[in-house]
């Protein structure tokens, strides 16, 4: 995923927090729809600014926002020091080395409050006594019936020992389970992000695209199309001219020349036809 939006992404999420279509945006900003679909797609990074006051005003949002000065669309003017962030917890979030936009998304899901009131249970310690008590009571239990009598390890003595819990193991298991909730989903919703790897697709595409180099012939042919494709260049639509200059000029490749012997034969260079005068 992307760390940052960029104005154009953040302009067209606004847009459809608001459902609002480029025209009523166009109506009640006075803003060409032309422009503002250049702006949306990135297409005119530099917002006039007389626009950009506009945007803001009609999405209820700051102009920094919009520029990506900040994450913040609606607190703008909160104090740090009503968020409780430590200095290092600051520097941190500054930084640029982790992502800011995946941990707020983290921080607003469903799930997150459910994943903190675990860790909080487990680092604070809040049933730390209890847990011990009942493995104080499930041993003491095992211990009397071994002491009364004797009997071989069976299914009850067993049970009594596998009942009790070991509370770094149990919390280990809960917190892990809660944050895998939390990633599936957000991956999920990630998976439609332009920025993301879309997997399926590749694959497609990659075995199409090697069934087509199978089933060349010659090795020129395969290094033209390999690089067609790197400069998306429509090779089917071009001439038998314009591959045979292609391969002229791929021979003078270093590449080429290290690499393995070329085969096949070289489409001809189309020959003008002469037109004789005929002698009178």
């Amino acid at each position: 995923m992307q760390i940052k939006l960029t104005t154009g992404e953040r302009l067209t999420d606004l847009r459809r927090e608001h459902n609002l279509t480029l025209e009523q945006v166009a109506e009640q900003t006075g803003i060409v729809k032309s422009t503002l679909s250049n702006y949306e797609n990135d297409r005119k990074p530099d917002v006039n600014l007389n626009a950009l006051e506009k945007l803001a005003a009609l999405y209820h949002v700051d102009m920094g926002y919009l520029l990506g000065l900040t994450e913040s669309k609606d607190h703008v003017d909160t104090n740090l020091a009503d968020l409780h962030l430590s200095d290092q917890a600051i520097e941190v979030l500054t930084s640029g080395q982790i992502n800011n936009r995946l941990l707020s998304e983290l921080i607003v899901h469903p799930e997150f409050s459910r994943l903190m009131a675990d860790m909080e249970i487990y680092v604070d310690g809040v049933v730390s006594m209890q847990i011990r008590n009942l493995n104080t009571l499930l041993e003491s239990a095992r211990t009397a019936i071994i002491e009364k009598y004797h009997p071989k390890e069976d299914n009850t003595l067993l049970t009594l020992k596998a009942a009790q819990i070991d509370e770094d193991e149990y919390f280990a298991r809960v917190v892990s389970e809660d944050v895998e909730r939390i990633l599936k989903e957000l991956k999920e919703a990630h998976s439609r992000d332009q920025g993301s790897a879309a997997t399926d697709d590749s694959a497609v595409s990659l075995k199409e695209y090697l069934d087509e180099l199978s089933g060349t012939e010659g090795g020129d042919q395969k290094w033209i199309k390999i690089f067609c494709k790197e400069l998306r260049l429509p090779y089917a639509k071009l001439t038998e001219t314009e591959k045979h200059w292609l391969i002229q000029i791929s021979r003078k490749s270093e590449l080429l020349k290290s690499g393995t012997p070329q085969r096949g034969r070289f489409p001809r260079m189309p020959q003008r036809k002469k037109h004789l005068k005929k002698k009178k």
